[in-house]
């Protein structure tokens, strides 16, 4: 073999040396990519899933209210009162109705007159009951309706309502169908019709198929299923982040690159190994949100809120990596390390500010932990406060499970820590659900904030939970608020307090303690 030969096949050799393992990481870097975001489709499918089973258990819980009436005239102002009560304390719903042939003769929104044609059903569920996917009313035009109707009663919910769900991907595609057509009943994005019938035999499935990671949930109590899809951009753009890091690896020798691909394999390991690694590393850290008095502008308070970056500089959303820790059974840890990070941050704050309080996020797991309530004296002994400085925000999947949610709640509130319920709406609460239990406050979440004083379908119910907290009592923070006009609204209808970008974006400890020091506040 002569030497330009022996010279050309060492080349070649070395080439592959050098490109093998760089296309083997590639590789598997892309099938981590879509694994990573068929989770993450996934997950946003579930919580829609979930919140349109919320909408759905409305839906019933109301018609059998008006059905259990037993009216022997639907349209009696006895029973439109009845549909009112229900509409008000139903939160998702836009009204209920009494319905005869295919005419909606009365509602809780106005009587009807000889009533309002809403057109031959498009099918009969499972559950069973007659549905209709497309209507218009009078009341809100140019809106469209999803009206269920059983034994004579309608509830009546705005179409865009199922499709209402908070995403970081801007570009993402989103609907809700019904699995007894297949049917899409509202969407948002480019959505495939055969998405909605694959993988009819499961429950849940995610699948790519070629230009979108596409995730499929189908409820099992009611005859409807939701479709995220992903486009395949955000799995390039993770691919492309690691191809990047390792173009340059090219060059070493073999044994460098063996231990780079080591190094890769760890990259790649699971979000809860990661997220195991990030707490021994601190690449958690806190910003606060504050949260003002609407009638004079003051700080009273902020909540404190998580974020993860990543020792490359990668910022890791809490949307997607608080519910991956919830199902990892690493939340409990996520929590205590923002009890440290406030402990560390907060030093001397309330000696300064005496009348100022933090508010603390706990999930449903810390919740029904005994040790929680250990954990928020420790923190209250270190920063020398009064139990009043600290506050606890629990969501509604924590009050899901009434006895244990019950007694955590009375263990925190024992230790003079006031209790309040976030994101009110999104979940499964209702007037009569939360009389249950002993809390403080209710946070309006943002996206019924952001349709005050609009004339938007849903912007009614914001009043409906406003009034509700008022008949429990409760003091109420609203969430998201980013104008004058939603802020003059809250304010004139009684809510006490508000966060949100319109008097402060989430901010570093510093800036907090730097701005209560120059305002007085």
């Amino acid at each position: 073999m002569d030497k330009k030969a022996i010279t050309a096949i060492t080349l070649i050799a070395a080439l592959f040396a050098i490109a093998a393992p760089i296309l083997t990481a590639i590789y598997l870097s892309n099938r981590e990519a879509r694994n990573d975001e068929a989770a993450v489709a996934l997950s946003y499918a579930r919580g829609m899933s979930n919140r349109n089973e919320a909408i759905g258990d409305q839906a019933r819980d109301a018609i059998e209210k008006l059905v259990g009436a037993h009216a022997k005239n639907p349209c009696s102002y006895q029973n439109i009162d009845l549909m009112r009560q229900v509409a008000v304390t139903s939160s998702y719903l836009q009204a209920v109705g009494a319905v005869s042939g295919n005419r909606l003769i009365c509602s809780s929104v106005e009587s009807s007159g000889e009533g309002l044609n809403l057109g031959v059903p498009d099918y009969v569920s499972s559950y069973p009951a007659v549905v209709r996917t497309d209507v218009e009313l009078p009341f809100a035009k140019g809106s469209r309706f999803f009206v269920v109707e059983v034994n004579g009663y309608a509830a009546v919910v705005h179409k865009d309502l199922m499709i209402d769900w908070r995403m970081e991907e801007k570009d993402a595609s989103l609907a809700a169908f019904s699995t007894t057509t297949g049917a899409i009943l509202s969407s948002r994005g480019l959505i495939k019709p055969e998405w909605t019938v694959a993988h009819p035999e499961l429950h849940e499935t995610a699948f790519f198929d070629g230009r979108y990671v596409v995730a499929v949930v189908r409820s099992k109590r009611y005859s409807t299923g939701v479709v995220i899809a992903l486009p395949v951009v955000h799995v390039n753009e993770k691919t492309a982040s690691v191809a990047m890091v390792m173009a340059p690896v090219g060059t070493a020798a073999g044994i460098a690159l063996a231990i780079l691909v080591m190094l890769l394999g760890r990259m790649q390991l699971a979000l809860p190994a990661v997220m195991k690694t990030a707490l021994r590393r601190n690449e958690f850290y806190l910003v606060y949100q504050p949260i003002v008095e609407l009638r004079t502008g003051k700080w009273i308070g902020a909540e404190a809120l998580i974020r993860w970056k990543r020792r490359g500089g990668e910022m890791v959303g809490p949307d997607l990596f608080i519910p991956a820790a919830e199902r990892a059974g690493l939340i409990e840890r996520i929590t205590e390390r923002v009890m440290e990070l406030i402990a560390q941050d907060a030093v001397n704050l309330f000696d300064r500010h005496p009348d100022f309080h933090v508010a603390i996020n706990l999930s449903p797991e810390d919740l029904y932990s005994a040790r929680t309530v250990l954990l928020l004296q420790q923190l209250i002994r270190k920063l020398k406060a009064r139990p009043a400085n600290l506050m606890a925000e629990v969501t509604e999947r924590g009050l899901m499970k009434a006895n244990e949610g019950m007694e955590g709640i009375r263990r925190i509130r024992l230790a003079g820590i006031s209790v309040g319920i976030d994101d009110f709406g999104t979940g499964f609460s209702s007037l009569s659900y939360l009389e249950s239990f002993e809390l403080d406050f209710l946070k309006i979440d943002r996206s019924f904030v952001s349709s005050a004083a609009t004339e938007a379908a849903t912007s009614y119910v914001a009043l409906h939970i406003i009034e509700m907290a008022k008949e429990l009592k409760l003091k109420i923070v609203a969430e998201g608020v980013e104008t004058e006009a939603q802020a003059a609204f809250l304010r004139d209808n009684g809510v006490h307090y508000a966060q949100g970008y319109l008097f402060a974006r989430p901010i570093a400890f510093s800036e907090l303690a730097a701005r209560l020091e120059t305002s007085g506040t």
